[in-house]
């Protein structure tokens, strides 16, 4: 027949884990309250730990997207102040060039009125090579160099960055995850150029179409040339439309831009919302509840020593203590 008794060795094994664990206990409460987190190594908890790690992987990518909304803001802000000085600039010079295709202007007056549309010509060309962030903001994909440049020798007004045309033009940022916003245009689209009197395009072109126009009444009118001064207020007439035109492009543009920074808005708002919530998460399943920690303390601390004692005891037992 088995004895029911237990083995010195046996007793002192189960002693022995009951200390193990009680220690193990007491040191990870411990180390939660002095580090103020409930997993301290994917060992306390598994689950815990991943979900941790995940987390923390996502608020790190919506830091990063929420720097590129506020970046994407912040440019589509000054790009809309541009469009918004381009068209004021613009709006100026068509009224001129209506005034000035009345015909009654003398001399004096068209030399003034020419003297005027240069300036504003050479406003545009600025606004036209505004940075921000050190970067070129009508430059297409070419940031680095001045996208407009005025030929001294000419008058040209020559286009420097990427063209419309080349799709290559387009800076995007991604704001979420594999969703990206484009924040630039090209200089050409929005403003034009001027290379000679058969190529030129946008306000630009009608700038310097109206400047060149203006030259030729005045030489007509000094030469006392009526044919010349009919053609010449004939090609100042045809800047009208292409003032028109030229506004409605640079509308069309601050619109579809104004779109984009909508959403780039909502996004935020959204990022702000997701973080929010995760930050939340991430408090209730990393952080420690003091209180309740502290109270956990406590008990392992007495269970600790109270296993201490037990141990002791028993180790101080021998079979003298049993004959007694």
């Amino acid at each position: 027949m088995y004895s029911d008794r237990i083995s010195t060795g046996a007793r002192y094994n189960l002693l022995t884990e009951d200390i193990r664990r009680n220690e193990a206990n007491f040191n990870r409460i411990t180390q939660q309250l002095a580090s103020g987190k409930k997993v301290t190594s994917i060992t306390d908890d598994p689950i815990a730990a991943v979900n941790i790690i995940n987390t923390n992987r996502q608020l790190v990518q919506n830091e990063t997207f929420d720097k590129n909304v506020k970046m994407g803001m912040n440019e589509l802000d000054t790009l809309d102040d541009l469009f918004d000085l381009a068209s004021g600039y613009l709006s100026t010079a068509w009224d001129k060039a209506t005034q000035a295709n009345n015909g009654t202007y003398g001399v004096p007056s068209l030399k003034a009125l020419k003297t005027e549309i240069d300036e504003i010509a050479k406003t545009m060309v600025d606004l036209a090579n505004t940075e921000f962030n050190d970067n070129y903001i009508f430059g297409g994909a070419n940031t680095k160099l001045n996208p407009y440049e005025i030929d001294e020798t000419t008058g040209a007004i020559i286009y420097q960055g990427t063209p419309e045309s080349d799709p290559n033009y387009v800076r995007q940022i991604e704001v979420a995850d594999g969703v990206f916003e484009t924040i630039n245009t090209t200089g050409d689209k929005v403003f034009g150029y001027y290379k000679d009197e058969n190529d030129y395009s946008g306000v630009m072109g009608a700038l310097k179409v109206l400047s060149n126009s203006i030259q030729d009444v005045i030489d007509a009118k000094e030469a006392e040339d009526p044919a010349a001064e009919t053609a010449g207020y004939e090609k100042m007439n045809s800047t009208l439309d292409m003032f028109k035109n030229s506004l409605t492009d640079i509308t069309t543009e601050q619109t579809k831009f104004g779109g984009v920074y909508n959403r780039l808005e909502m996004t935020g708002s959204t990022l702000e919302t997701n973080n929010q919530n995760l930050t939340s998460y991430l408090s209730e399943i990393q952080e420690v509840d003091l209180t309740k920690a502290v109270s956990d303390w406590y008990q392992a601390q007495y269970a600790y020593q109270a296993s201490l004692q037990v141990s002791a005891s028993s180790m101080n037992m021998s079979l003298l203590n049993y004959l007694r």
